[in-house]
């Protein structure tokens, strides 16, 4: 028994087969790879937006110590200036210092341009 060479028309059909086959197993991996593509980019987008709040909440308890810290300064400044005016005995360099140590605290708490 001897085989033969199927004939072109079904050596055509089976090539179509399996073009078709293989078309439909690209297509679903394609499907497949876009799915896991989009789960990604929403944990990933998820992530970012508790990094955010996280972010935010950082830097507004840095914002408050550094609030009150200023605060307390700016009270202890004045109290002290309070003090130096009250008292007949202070000189002016003594009070001319205070005023430098207002102005530097007050460029501190604005914040300085960029020098450069």
């Amino acid at each position: 028994m001897s085989t033969r060479p199927a004939p072109p028309a079904a050596q055509a059909g089976e090539a179509l087969a399996r073009l078709l086959e293989s078309e439909r197993a690209a297509r679903l991996e394609v499907e497949r790879c876009a799915r896991q593509a989009a789960a990604a980019v929403a944990e990933a987008s998820a992530r970012a937006g508790e990094l955010h709040a996280q972010t935010e909440g950082r830097i507004e308890r840095l914002r408050a110590r550094v609030t009150a810290t200023a605060r307390r300064r700016l009270a202890a400044l004045a109290a002290e200036a309070d003090a130096l005016a009250a008292d007949p005995e202070a000189d002016t360099a003594t009070l001319a210092r205070l005023d430098r140590a207002i102005a530097e605290l007050v460029a501190d708490l604005a914040g300085r341009p960029e020098e450069g």
